[in-house]
């Protein structure tokens, strides 16, 4: 496999606080979102907080997926980080979706490479 990989970085806010507080929902929606896309989860660990929050992490054998929640904000953190060409364009729209979240900050990285880049950065909202 290529060292070259995508890093895609989201910041979802005014999203529904309910399901950031919900550890299943949470770990089930990231498991779908990296099996939709046919990868292979190696490790599976999120940690309830109290009184809120939740923070996740997928190992997958192409790298990571990681979810990080602010009820009390209505705001959701993730990282999405995947070698290979693996367009990651459905897998963020369902995260995003599934969070309810009316704006989000979608940023892009390219990972592996050795020449200078710019960081794209995508507004999404309902």
């Amino acid at each position: 496999m290529s060292k070259e990989g995508k890093h895609i970085i989201i910041d979802a806010f005014e999203c529904d606080s309910t399901h950031l507080n919900d550890i299943k929902f949470l770990e089930g929606m990231c498991k779908k979102a990296a099996l939709d896309a046919n990868m292979e989860i190696l490790y599976s660990y999120f940690h309830q907080f109290e009184p809120q929050g939740v923070t996740g992490m997928l190992v997958l054998s192409t790298s990571h997926l990681s979810i990080h929640t602010w009820p009390e904000e209505r705001y959701v953190s993730l990282d999405f980080y995947t070698c290979g060409t693996l367009e990651l364009t459905p897998q963020v729209e369902f995260l995003i979706k599934e969070l309810s979240s009316k704006q989000s900050m979608v940023y892009s990285i390219s990972r592996g490479v050795s020449y200078p880049q710019t960081i794209t950065c995508e507004e999404l909202g309902n």
